[in-house]
């Protein structure tokens, strides 16, 4: 197994946008954390080694909001963006619930949307949106979000954008509260 270095520049991340260099599939070194990444040149995603997909710090936010949520709800997330240049077929609008850790984002659920784009020579604003059920079998540290759109022919620049701590998982637990004896008396 051979391992390269991967030359990222974490100050100002772009991920496989125009200008930006050309990797092969195959284990990269993260210069600055050491950490070890898999590039997959068919998805244009690094992965971890625990397996979850490698989203850059500098894509993950803290988020505006606590949405609290637990299993058997529907979460809705909603994206919006602004598009300009040729007629796009087939872009793909990923929507994703997980944790994100020191090893990337650990996707747990995952939605997709498929996605034209018209021809335009001014930014032309779309908006999309998932509707997630909560499983039964959700972790209590499933509390960050990110979306991102790639693909397409021809291909639109791999974009994402994350919130951390979005959601607040309950119900997941049995829990006990206001515990306490009411009163006590001889009889």
């Amino acid at each position: 197994m051979k391992t390269k270095t991967l030359a990222l520049d974490l100050g100002l991340v772009r991920v496989l946008q125009e200008g930006s260099p050309t990797y092969t599939s195959g284990w990269y070194v993260d210069p600055l954390t050491g950490q070890r990444l898999f590039y997959d040149q068919e998805s244009q995603n690094f992965y971890t080694l625990a397996g979850g997909v490698f989203i850059p710090l500098g894509y993950m936010n803290p988020a505006p909001k606590q949405v609290t949520i637990g299993p058997g709800e529907k979460l809705k997330i909603s994206i919006s963006y602004k598009y300009s240049g040729p007629a796009v077929s087939g872009a793909i609008e990923r929507f994703c619930v997980g944790v994100n850790g020191a090893f990337g984002f650990n996707e747990q659920l995952v939605g997709e949307n498929t996605k034209s784009l018209a021809s335009s020579t001014t930014p032309m604003t779309y908006t999309s949106q998932y509707t997630f059920t909560i499983p039964t079998s959700v972790g209590g540290d499933w509390d960050d979000i990110y979306c991102k759109i790639s693909g397409g022919s021809p291909s639109v620049p791999q974009t994402l954008f994350g919130y951390e701590n979005a959601l607040l998982i309950v119900g997941k637990d049995p829990t006990i509260s206001s515990f306490t004896i009411v009163d006590f008396a001889k009889v």
